[in-house]
């Protein structure tokens, strides 16, 4: 494969997939697994493993848009690697769902990647990868990689996501005829994300450009500039996201009302922390056990903050971990 840089290529696939980790291992994420955290179907260890998972994908994704850089032609353009990550993961692991809506989110950052290295660039502005990762979906994702994403949806089966639910024109999910309706009407990833953008933040994340990551990445880099501390930075991160939008998991589990009142809980520790460490891990550690005990998840959030750090990585390119 003529000019495609393998070497540089592999070192920002090895960027891109420590984001997975670095997000499960931010410690306490109030609601969501961390190192002293599991739930009942999802180990924190799970989420280690499947970072493993996402290394070869995220490298293929790398890869397969510097060939779109180069010219090449490609038929399916994230979701095949969607669903072997979800199916390949959670037969290592033997758990849970740990990476549906990251992987959606990670991987079209990726393919962005690859394509913006060998479209001749040699430095990775976070505002340009966010915009080529909307203009890449549009442009190249098919009904095939719709296929592929229902398929990763019905693998993971959230509870969520029910055969009541009103889809408009699009098959549900589980349809049984849902292939060939994705196929014959040809119903491409990118409708697919539109149509989902109204009730999931996720998928409205990539539909509008990856602006949520881009303002988080902003405040993270500032809070790493006042104290230094990544892992203190990344919770603030957490706390400012789930401040700044309602989590729609938490919309879609428990209703608009509880998802807002998480917000304004989580606006009132991060102002804790901001006013300085003093009191901050006390509230932060008292939020995660009032989640925790109501059951309650913020996983669109933790989402988002996988394709946060995934810009900010991309952006500082060594010594991520170190301001």
């Amino acid at each position: 494969m003529k000019g495609i840089p393998l070497p540089q290529l592999r070192y920002y696939s090895y960027l891109l997939t420590s984001s997975i980790a670095l997000e499960v291992a931010g410690y306490p994420k109030p609601g969501n697994v961390h190192r002293l955290r599991d739930f009942s179907d999802t180990l924190f260890e799970d989420f280690l493993v499947t970072s493993v998972v996402v290394g070869y994908y995220v490298f293929r994704a790398v890869m397969r848009g510097c060939k779109l850089a180069k010219g090449y032609s490609t038929k399916v353009l994230v979701g095949d690697l969607i669903k072997s990550t979800v199916n390949e993961s959670k037969k290592v692991t033997g758990g849970g769902n740990t990476c549906l809506g990251s992987t959606l989110l990670l991987y079209p950052l990726s393919i962005a990647t690859g394509y913006t290295l060998c479209m001749g660039y040699d430095t990775l502005e976070p505002t340009n990868i966010g915009k080529n990762a909307k203009e890449l979906m549009y442009r190249y994702s098919t009904s095939l990689d719709s296929v592929y994403f229902y398929d990763s949806v019905r693998a993971t089966s959230p509870s969520y996501i029910r055969r009541s639910d009103v889809v408009g024109d699009l098959p549900n999910v589980w349809d049984d005829g849902y292939r060939e309706k994705l196929l014959i009407r040809n119903y491409r990833f990118w409708d697919i994300l539109t149509y989902s953008s109204k009730d999931d933040i996720v998928c409205r994340e990539v539909v509008e450009g990856y602006v949520r990551s881009l303002r988080n990445l902003l405040f993270l880099k500032n809070r790493l500039k006042t104290h230094g501390n990544w892992n203190l930075a990344l919770v603030e991160t957490y706390l400012y996201q789930l401040t700044h939008d309602i989590d729609t998991l938490i919309v879609r589990k428990y209703g608009f009302k509880t998802a807002q009142e998480v917000s304004t809980r989580a606006s009132e520790v991060l102002n804790t922390c901001l006013e300085g460490r003093e009191g901050c891990w006390y509230s932060v550690k008292n939020f995660d056990e009032e989640l925790t005990r109501r059951n309650i998840n913020p996983g669109s959030s933790a989402d988002i903050i996988v394709s946060t750090i995934a810009l900010y990585v991309v952006e500082k390119r060594e010594s991520i971990l170190r301001v």
